[in-house]
């Protein structure tokens, strides 16, 4: 005996732990923790839950009666939440808000009325389920369950295109191109509607359940770690504002003796030290040169003769010693050291790493265990 999977059956096996472990994880985790991650982890959650019970007949009877409610009209309204409040947007405050759940609670109750006859059998109405009416309406249901949601995502691209200009720019890529993903999933839900209905293919929405379960794996990798550490960011950033007095100051790599470069080392000194220009993940030669009022090129002999150090080598010698005042400090325990790394102006974690190796011979983590002098 031997089981055989085909496409979709391997790809919702994998994803829909992944996405059950995910929505725990954003939930439980302390890491995800926020208003925004709720709604999202409960989204996750609802979307395994829909394709793992759309996945097969199972025969079971609550099983497959778990699987006729609607899920569909409630799974929009908890993502517009997520997106309202990673937008932070005055829609939160709108009186209503609460109706977008209004169409999940309106057809629930009427199934739920009917099936207490059809299903149940705890009274009886004066129609049953081949009637005209009532195959009218469960038609209608299903169009409308397809039409809400891409009504509400539509909605939500537009929410996150029209974001303020200060507005995080990755967290509104992220959010729009989220958007645009879960529309290409409802193109594969309409086609397969279309499918079934010009065809009549027994099984037309295995390519429903192969698009989710590829979302998946691109919600967790593309999405919500990033998220986070952008959030932690903002919470590192504030923290140091507040802590300024406990910080010791960054140490920076000293000064060569005077050359005729030299007069302006105490300037370029000052701007790591004072305005801490090394936190900008994108400084280079070329912003150095328009904040001392010298060209480039001259940049590199200030370097050479007035510094006694490679510009990159300079540069990260502040953001070193700004990681290490962090891990040191019990303050910036509970943040994760990719977040720390790009707050000291790493632009990625392997930079971040391998830097601050070569510089301590320890690596990030290693350098935030090791005991601390009494």
């Amino acid at each position: 005996m031997y089981l055989s999977l085909s496409l979709s059956d391997f790809f919702v096996l994998v994803s829909v732990p992944q996405g059950l472990f995910l929505g725990l994880a954003i939930l439980l985790a302390p890491f995800f923790r926020s208003k925004a991650n709720t709604y999202l982890g409960l989204s996750i959650l609802l979307m395994s839950l829909i394709t793992f019970l759309g996945w097969q007949e199972f025969g079971d009877f609550w099983i497959d009666y778990v699987w006729s409610v609607m899920w569909e009209f409630l799974f929009p309204a908890l993502l517009l939440h997520y997106f309202l409040h990673t937008l932070q947007h005055p829609y939160l405050k709108a009186w209503w808000l609460p109706l977008v759940f209004a169409p999940f609670l309106l057809f629930f109750t009427v199934d739920l009325f009917v099936d207490l006859d059809f299903i149940f059998g705890l009274y009886s109405l004066p129609f049953g389920e081949e009637h005209a009416a009532y195959q009218f309406y469960d038609g209608l249901e299903d169009a409308l369950s397809l039409w809400y949601n891409i009504f509400m995502m539509a909605w939500m691209y537009r929410l996150a295109r029209a974001a303020p200009p200060d507005f995080d720019t990755r967290k509104k890529r992220w959010l729009v191109r989220f958007s645009i993903a879960m529309m290409c999933v409802l193109v594969v839900w309409f086609l397969s509607d279309l499918v079934q209905a010009e065809t009549g293919v027994e099984d037309p929405y295995a390519a429903i359940w192969i698009a989710m379960s590829v979302l998946f794996w691109w919600i967790a990798y593309a999405g919500v770690y990033q998220l986070r550490i952008l959030d932690e960011r903002a919470e590192i950033h504030a923290l140091r504002r507040e802590s300024k007095a406990r910080t010791v100051k960054t140490e920076g790599p000293a000064t060569a003796p005077a050359t005729s470069a030299a007069n302006y080392a105490p300037a370029l000194e000052q701007l790591m030290r004072g305005e801490e220009l090394f936190r900008n993940p994108d400084l280079g030669r070329q912003l150095v040169a328009e904040r001392l009022g010298i060209s480039e090129g001259y940049v590199s002999e200030v370097m050479r003769d007035g510094v006694g150090q490679g510009f990159v080598e300079y540069v990260n010698g502040f953001r070193v010693s700004a990681a290490k005042v962090m891990l040191e400090d019990q303050a910036f325990a509970p943040y994760s050291l990719q977040a720390i790394g790009e707050e000291a102006g790493f632009r990625s974690r392997s930079a971040f790493y391998e830097t601050f190796k070569r510089a301590t011979g320890l690596t990030p983590g290693a350098y935030r265990k090791r005991p601390q002098p009494s």
